[in-house]
């Protein structure tokens, strides 16, 4: 047995008592488990029929991690294989992160999640006749009626239908509300995530611009065998940041924005959506640090996380319906699925495919990071055998 075997193996006999205890609790029906030994020696042939370099996988129990397991490479060129050291990028995972960070400020009265945005931000401000409708808890349940990205870099922001009244999924409007909590807290976003969320949960590799070390850690996306990155503006952020001698509580947007402008002799800035910081798809993380954030969210006593049990109750009911089995709550999705309820956010970057799904009852959750075109359809088979279901929201994704 080697010494990956050997760590899985020893891994897996603790998981098994420790659920062996929920097993015995009637709370851990719908309960998400770690995939047992003969399903995990079927992964590395499952990445070979999709084409897939590789994955991390973390399992989370109540108030702690569970398992993690780390499968094929970062780049099919260079063969570096995936570790718990490996950055991935995260994708829409960073939604919910955000939304945490939104309702903890809404808990402290510094916004207001039904007042409109153009009252915090008159600067690229919404328009249309549904325009002053907009709302913070319109953005976090995806129903303000913006697009997911415009189709043109100067089109304005506008509303398609009236803010609430349905579902449709949007990057623009989480990257919008990214820009007011900035302007409401006087501080550049990725200072007030690490500060507020990061460094108390110890995600110490997390972030939505870059690592200092990303050009060995992160993880290639794959379009079937070509690996490929998308890093040149994060890296370009990064350096304009660690050059300034500036904190880094002064790089709003707007300055970002400008220092790209300055860098690159371009008149205008890169469009949101590719505009890093973006809650929407810059996220970085690796799989233990996300597990951190994973376990925080399931733990209704963390107070690290800082949720009240009221927010925590609104963040999980049902408000915007896709479908018969899957809606969205305050920041995040919600699958009704064999009389269970669960949570559910999926990240997709074209050559990173990523899934977290929580089971607030059992106080259980997974996450998966894959980097290539065709991981959901093993992360789909992952999620199966973690939770014994088909899990409708990949007929959806």
């Amino acid at each position: 047995m080697n010494r990956r075997s050997f760590l899985h193996a020893a891994a897996a006999s603790t998981v098994a008592s420790t659920l062996s205890g929920l097993a015995l609790s009637k709370s851990s029906v719908g309960a998400i488990h770690p995939p047992d030994n003969a399903f995990v020696a079927t992964l590395p042939h499952l990445l070979d029929l999709a084409t897939l370099p590789g994955l991390g996988v973390a399992v989370v129990g109540p108030g702690q991690p569970l398992w993690q397991h780390y499968e094929g490479v970062a780049n099919l060129t260079t063969k570096t294989p995936i570790t718990a050291n490996s950055v991935f990028p995260g994708a829409s995972m960073g939604k919910p992160i955000f939304a945490c960070l939104v309702l903890k400020l809404a808990q402290e009265g510094a916004i207001d999640l039904d007042r409109p945005l153009n009252q915090y931000l008159q600067e690229d401000a919404l328009t249309g006749q549904w325009a002053d409708k907009v709302t913070p808890r319109h953005v976090l349940t995806h129903s303000t009626g913006l697009p997911n990205w415009r189709s043109r870099d100067d089109d304005k922001l506008t509303p398609t239908f009236e803010p609430g009244t349905r579902f449709q999924y949007s990057g623009e409007g989480f990257f919008h509300l990214q820009r007011v909590v900035e302007h409401i807290s006087g501080s550049g976003f990725e200072s007030l995530v690490q500060e507020r969320i990061f460094k108390p949960l110890g995600m110490s590799s997390t972030t939505y611009i870059w690592v200092p070390d990303g050009n060995e850690r992160v993880v290639a996306g794959h379009n079937g065998p070509r690996a490929f990155y998308n890093r040149d503006i994060a890296i370009m952020v990064f350096d304009i940041i660690q050059a300034s001698g500036k904190p880094l509580a002064f790089w709003t947007c707007e300055q970002i924005a400008d220092a790209l402008m300055k860098k690159t002799g371009k008149s205008t800035p890169p469009p949101a959506s590719s505009f890093v910081p973006n809650v929407a798809f810059s996220l970085l993380t690796t799989v233990p640090d996300f597990a951190r954030f994973l376990y925080a969210l399931v733990d209704p006593q963390n107070a690290t996380l800082g949720l009240s049990p009221a927010m925590r109750t609104a963040m999980q009911a049902p408000v915007s319906h896709v479908n018969s089995a899957l809606s969205w709550g305050l920041g995040v999705g919600i699958e009704q699925v064999d009389g269970q309820s669960y949570l559910w956010q999926w990240g997709d970057n074209g050559g990173w495919k990523n899934f977290m799904l929580v089971h607030p009852p059992t106080r259980t959750g997974i996450a998966v990071f894959s980097n290539g075109s065709n991981g959901q359809r093993v992360n789909e088979r992952i999620l199966r055998a973690a939770t014994g279901i088909d899990q409708p929201v990949f007929l959806w994704v």
